[in-house]
């Protein structure tokens, strides 16, 4: 006879106690394997300025230029329009999409998200001169971005013109910095500066 005892089955609430703390676990587990953790968000003692000079044109049928101003996070993801100056009424919009690579992202980003950031971020056109935006470190959301490394677009395009874009990288976090980005046919300069709020 056999003096080993047979095992005793588990019960249903019992197997399904021992998944439910083997599942709650697996994420805290990974997270200690990995060393990962949650990037600190945005310091709301900081905004970044922005400064766009829009060129002067010489000529008979110069047009003001359709700007797009935003920031994409490190995968290159539009997170935040700062400013977008094109029309909308008559025949404005079929110039929108001349604005590129904002305009792509804008379509892909309205299919997941919905809404439609033309019409709810956007001013008129702009007369050659300079201009200050702010950022605040909130994306379209309005929720504060992680820390790290983003990339500040402005791209331009104006009928009769050309076609500009010029991006600088940068990184967020909690020392004061300011850069410059390349001037161009439509616009003449920008600088970006990541300051304590004033």
């Amino acid at each position: 006879m056999n003096s080993q005892e047979s095992p005793k089955p588990i019960s249903r609430r019992s197997l399904i106690a021992v998944i439910a703390t083997t599942a709650f676990s697996l994420p805290s587990v990974f997270a200690l394997a990995t060393g990962r953790r949650s990037a600190p968000k945005f310091d709301p003692r900081f905004e970044m300025l922005v400064d766009v000079e829009i060129a002067v044109q010489e000529g008979w049928r110069v047009h003001r230029p359709y700007v797009a101003v935003w920031i994409e996070d490190a995968s290159g993801k539009s997170i935040r329009t700062l400013s977008l100056w094109v029309q909308t009424m008559r025949r404005g919009p079929r110039w929108i999409p001349d604005l590129r690579r904002w305009y792509r992202d804008e379509q892909n980003r309205a299919q997941v998200e919905g809404g439609d950031l033309i019409y709810t971020v956007s001013s008129a056109t702009r007369e050659a001169g300079k201009y200050s935006l702010t950022w605040d470190g909130k994306n379209d959301k309005g929720k504060l971005v992680d820390q790290g490394e983003y990339t500040l677009c402005v791209e331009a395009a104006c009928e009769h013109g050309t076609y500009q874009l010029s991006t600088k990288k940068f990184r967020v976090g909690s020392s004061p910095f300011k850069a410059e980005l390349e001037g161009n046919v439509e616009i003449k300069g920008a600088t970006v500066e990541f300051r304590k709020r004033r």
